[in-house]
This record gives C-alpha cells, structure tokens and sequence, in this order.
C-alpha cells in the first residue's frame, strides 16, 4: 500500500512539474510575440509601450512559473533594456525602469552563478574572465545574460550620472561582464559585447584609482571589432564616430561620413526602433559638429 503511495505521490509530482514547465514555455513564448511586435505604432526611435510592457510581464510570469529558466531571465532583461532606452520618457521613468531592471539581473545572476558553480567555478567573483566564459559556453543563455544585465548597468549609470555611478563601481561590473559576454560569443546580438566595451571606454570618467583603465584608443578598437561582426549597424556607426573625434579629432571627417551614410541607410525591420532612434542621434551629432 505504501509502495502505491509513493508512486501516486511521485506521479502527482511529475504531472505538476510538467503542467509548470508547460505554463512557463507558454509565457516565454508569449513574451517573445509582443517583443517581436515592439516597433508596431512606433514615431521614430520612440515605441509605444503596449506590447514592450506586455512582453515585461509574460517573461515575469514565465520567470515564476519556472524560476530555473535563464532563457525568461535574459528576455526579461532584454525587454526592460527596450522599455528604458525607447519608451521612457523622462529621466525619472529610465530610472525606475533600470532600477526593476537591476533587480532581475541579480536574480539572473544568482541563478547562473549556481549553474557556473556546478561546472566548477567555485568563486564567480574570483575566478578570471576566461575561467567564468569558458564554463559560461556550455550554459544555455550564459552570454546572453552577462551581455544584458551590463547593458542594463550602463543605462542605468547613465540616468544616474556617470560618476556616481563610477564610484559605485558599475563600470567595473559592466566591463567584466560585457568582456565575459565577448569571450562566449563575441557575435552574440551583432557584435554588443564589443560594442558595450567600446562605449565604456569612450563615456567613462577617468578617475584615479576607480576607472585608470578607461581609454580613448580603446574604446576606437572595439567599436571597429563590434563593426565588423555587424558592418550595418547604426548605434555601433554613431558611437565608433564619437570616439573616433574624441581619441584625434582629425578623424572628423571620416567620422562624419560615417554618420550621414547613417542618415540613408535602411533600417532593418527587427530593429526598426533601435536603428531608427541611431539615426535620429547620428543626425543630432552632424548638426553639433556644424555639418
């Protein structure tokens, strides 16, 4: 009688496991349809928050449904990224929406630290980037989820300002995790981690002791190693000009080519809005620089 017990118990068991792991897939996959339709009534590299925000809350449904899921964990980071960056409208909305952002990628990283210690990397923290990257490769979402919640880090430094942020040590934090995001797959989402890495370099405050190894000549390389993964894209174009005038400013004149070849260039569709709002920022910087 006990046997049969524990087998009911244990079928019980399965079938909830499964109905759960049903429920989250659904979620994910819901989730994935509205970011999909972000650019839908779109006005430039503005978005209308409908369906960024739906897809928010499906990604967080899926994340409790399924608390193991890294792949909910990473779109969810993703998305709020999209909601800050294209949505938000003032500098105090960027700032709750990086601030929610920030606490999902603690999750996620509380998440894929254990993932990481069970491929032997006792100390995330102290083991070297390579060490973390090349376990991180055999974990699904691994990338992803350093490449997002640096991301995410940046944005949020900027709505709070670049040098408190500095001396919170946030660019320590997006450095090493956008770097262990290259080390995975420096093709991951058309070269990002490069290009993370090259805008930190070029926006960081120089301060002594914190962020010494913020350089100009650096942040030139890996926007040009970002570019080359993905030759088309625009926010790589715009930011590649900025710190090409910034590290020699005889540079202007390519850098200014490369920013009106942004003012025709089409968009592609699945990155309409961002490709979109590069645009708008390219032809901002044309006119800054008197052309």
């Amino acid at each position: 009688m006990c046997h049969k017990i524990r087998r009911m118990r244990n079928i019980l068991i399965a079938l909830a496991l499964s109905m759960t792991a049903s429920a989250a897939l659904a979620q994910l996959a819901e989730g994935d349809q509205h970011y999909a339709a972000r650019a839908e009534g779109h006005v430039g590299g503005r978005a209308k928050p409908a369906h960024v925000d739906a897809a928010i809350a499906a990604y967080q449904r899926a994340v409790a449904a399924n608390p193991k899921d890294l792949e909910a964990r990473w779109k969810l980071l993703r998305a709020y990224r999209f909601k800050g960056a294209y949505v938000a409208a003032t500098n105090d909305d960027k700032k709750k929406v990086y601030a929610e952002a920030k606490k999902a990628g603690e999750g996620a990283l509380a998440l894929l630290d254990n993932a990481l210690k069970a491929k032997g990397i006792t100390s995330v923290v102290k083991a070297t980037e390579k060490q973390v990257a090349d376990a991180a490769r055999t974990i699904p979402g691994a990338g992803e989820t350093f490449l997002w919640d640096a991301v995410n880090w940046g944005e949020w430094a900027l709505a709070y300002g670049k040098m408190a942020a500095a001396r919170e040590g946030a660019a320590d934090r997006i450095r090493r995790e956008a770097t262990i995001a290259m080390l995975v797959d420096p093709k991951l989402e058309g070269g990002a981690p490069q290009r993370v890495l090259g805008r930190l370099h070029d926006q960081t405050p120089r301060i002594p002791f914190l962020t010494g190894w913020a350089s100009e000549k650096e942040a030139v390389r890996f926007l040009n190693e970002s570019l080359k993964v993905d030759p088309s894209n625009k926010i790589t174009k715009v930011f590649l000009a900025e710190a090409m005038v910034s590290n020699d400013g005889n540079t202007k004149p390519q850098a200014m080519q490369m920013l009106k070849e942004c003012l025709t260039a089409p968009n592609p569709p699945e990155y309409e809005v961002e490709q979109a709002a590069a645009t708008e920022d390219a032809r901002a910087l044309l006119k800054k620089w008197g052309a």
